[in-house]
């Protein structure tokens, strides 16, 4: 009997015995940083998706300097361009009126047939001295004609100069401004890849991975919506377009060529690339238009002063501007999206070789959207043609400073 109990007193005490040497190893394994297979495979799991948010936190830090960088670079580039935009303007003012000058000169010598009247001002000369009298005369005359023509040609040079600077600065900022782009697509993949390699991610892991996503939808442009209001006096607005709808398309003579001259015949400026840089295709309305689209391919039309019958003249424009037979400015369709947040705006147009600078000061229907730009009368003289059916529909270049 005793013999019986202390067998079972020994195989207690064995197994308590176990049992604590079981508790110890495993304390022991723990203290180590052992683990369960099934724990061991959660540990790598974790490691792995901080591998994949640090390595995605840095690649996003390393975007966002660029990008800022890029942004500030495209920022001063804007200052440089708006500062050569007031150059350019007043250049090409003073050559336009340096022009008509030289037309009126023309026309009138025309009209009076100058030159068969000094010829019969020298021919009826009664003596000698009346003679020297008149040559003289007619020396100060052809002074005259020679100075304004050399005005002229120093107001062309000071007009291209000018304008060269402006078409670097712009060509500059529309560089960055595909950089940028790249910038916003590098930061997106790096969400992607990062989102795709961590599925199921935890809840601690899901918070960085948000704040990744929010860092580039911080990058994405904003939407030009918005921009000024259209003043409450414009009369230019609700109007019938001039040129009629069914008016044939003239394409743009000088698409993807250089430009053999610009306003008014002065000089040689680069010309769009061929195809427009991707905007619209004549007649259909540019989606785009912002800072970031460069040269865009589209139908102009024409409207204003005392060839349209549908516009008053003169008429107060969507920013209360004039329009009448001298304005430089030009309207974007209703169509165009967040249409107003180009109020203001400079616009460089090419066609057939010639470039003309306008503010953007009106807006309309326009076909319904099916033209890009409505030239005022001011442009599209600029451009060589009378009125505004003379102008009629035509394919031209352009692009938003």
């Amino acid at each position: 009997m005793i013999r019986a109990i202390d067998a079972k007193t020994k195989a207690c005490g064995t197994r308590l015995l176990a049992a604590v040497m079981a508790f110890s190893l495993a304390v022991a394994l723990l203290a180590v940083g052992c683990c369960l297979p099934y724990e061991c495979a959660h540990a790598d799991e974790v490691d792995d998706a901080q591998a994949v948010l640090d390595e995605a936190e840095a690649s996003m830090a390393e975007i966002s300097a660029e990008y800022d960088e890029l942004a500030a670079k495209i920022a001063e580039l804007q200052s440089q361009i708006d500062e050569s935009i007031t150059q350019v303007m007043a250049a090409q003012e003073e050559m336009l009126e340096g022009r008509a000058k030289l037309g009126e000169t023309a026309r009138y010598e025309y009209r009076s047939n100058t030159v068969s009247v000094l010829l019969s001002v020298l021919l009826d000369s009664d003596n000698f001295g009346e003679l020297l009298n008149n040559v003289s005369c007619l020396d100060q005359i052809m002074d005259y004609h020679a100075d304004e023509v050399a005005e002229q040609q120093a107001r062309k040079v000071e007009f291209e100069e000018v304008s060269a600077t402006l078409t670097f600065q712009k060509n500059e900022q529309e560089r960055a401004l595909a950089e940028l782009e790249e910038k916003r697509a590098e930061a997106q993949q790096v969400v992607d890849d990062a989102s795709a390699k961590l599925a199921d991610a935890k809840e601690s892991q899901a918070s960085r991975l948000e704040a990744l996503r929010a860092q580039a939808a911080a990058f994405a442009q904003s939407s030009a919506e918005g921009g000024a209001e259209i003043v409450e006096n414009a009369n230019t607005v609700d109007r019938t377009d001039a040129v009629p709808e069914g008016t044939p398309v003239a394409p743009n003579p000088a698409a993807g060529g250089t430009n053999s001259g610009n306003t008014g015949g002065s000089g040689n400026v680069a010309a769009p690339p061929s195809g427009g840089g991707g905007g619209a295709a004549a007649g259909g309305a540019s989606s785009g238009g912002s800072a970031s689209a460069g040269w865009m391919t589209g139908v102009a039309s024409a409207y204003g002063g005392s060839s349209d019958p549908y516009t008053p003249n003169p008429g107060i424009t969507a920013t209360g501007a004039v329009c009448d037979d001298n304005s430089m400015g030009v309207a974007v369709p209703m169509s165009l999206p967040g249409y107003r947040s180009y109020f203001g705006r400079t616009v460089e147009i090419s066609y057939n070789g010639m470039t003309v600078y306008a503010v953007v000061n009106d807006c309309g229907y326009m076909g319904g959207g099916s033209r890009v730009l409505d030239l005022q009368p001011g442009v599209f003289k600029a451009f060589g043609f009378g009125d505004c059916y003379a102008w009629g529909l035509r394919t031209v270049s352009y692009r938003f400073l």
